[in-house]
């Protein structure tokens, strides 16, 4: 599915304009029905609409992977209809345990493969970008929504059967509250963000044990929680004891 479009726009620097082609992110309407009843409305890039459902289901505490029952995505006029039926679920959340121990040369790994799967943020500077990577598999996603993107990432992971308790989370966007919430119900141990962190995500960071690290970039970072899991730059690899 084609993922930009090309408009007529006019192009103004300093006095003078012009008539030339732009590239944008497509971006579509997709309706979501939880067990038969509309749940919400996104607003997304129209790819990956099947696995950003089973990680939307996840990440925001809805169910456990398991409890999700089917998915169906339908084109429709304008856009897209999604559909799940899932068994009810109360999941709770619960502080991260995780004795996982990464490098710091493993942050930059992570940042580089960022950076080289940020194609559409190259071409049009309209995309956020994650990705879960571990020592044996990564899945990357970009979306108009950092949201979306991050649910798409992890939805993806959980499709290949990626140990997501086990992996790293990199972004290119803000890490905020809401943001937390996602990575905890995904138990996911360390995130690691090229841009900024806020307060309130520092603080549930903090409290629900995740690693939160924030301007990871150009070979520099800043630890915000629970620095125990960064360990020395000498040679890349994960080290845990479960």
């Amino acid at each position: 599915m084609a993922q930009l479009a090309k408009i007529k726009i006019q192009r103004v620097a300093n006095q003078c304009r012009a008539i030339d082609i732009d590239s944008v992110v497509l971006e579509a309407e997709i309706l979501f029905k939880l067990n038969g009843k509309h749940y919400r409305t996104f607003y997304c890039l129209p790819t990956h609409l099947e696995e950003m459902i089973r990680g939307h289901l996840v990440s925001e505490g809805i169910c456990d992977l398991s409890d999700i029952r089917n998915v169906e995505i339908r084109s429709q006029e304008g856009g897209f209809e999604a559909e799940a039926v899932v068994d009810s679920c109360n999941v709770e959340l619960n502080e991260i345990q995780s004795e996982i121990r990464v490098n710091v040369a493993d942050i930059w790994v992570a940042v580089e493969r960022l950076n080289e799967r940020s194609i559409l943020f190259v071409k049009t500077g309209g995309t956020h970008v994650a990705g879960l990577l571990n020592n044996h598999d990564s899945v990357f996603a970009e979306d108009t929504s950092r949201h979306r993107a991050m649910d798409k990432a992890i939805g993806l992971a959980l499709q290949r059967g990626i140990n997501i308790a086990r992996s790293i989370l990199v972004v290119s966007c803000r890490q905020t509250a809401s943001t937390i919430s996602k990575i905890v119900y995904s138990r996911i141990p360390i995130v690691a963000s090229t841009s900024a962190v806020t307060s309130l995500a520092i603080e549930s960071a903090q409290r629900y044990g995740i690693t939160l690290i924030g301007f990871a970039r150009e070979h520099r970072f800043n630890i915000y929680s629970h620095e125990e899991r960064i360990i020395g730059s000498d040679h890349a690899g994960y080290e845990s004891n479960q």
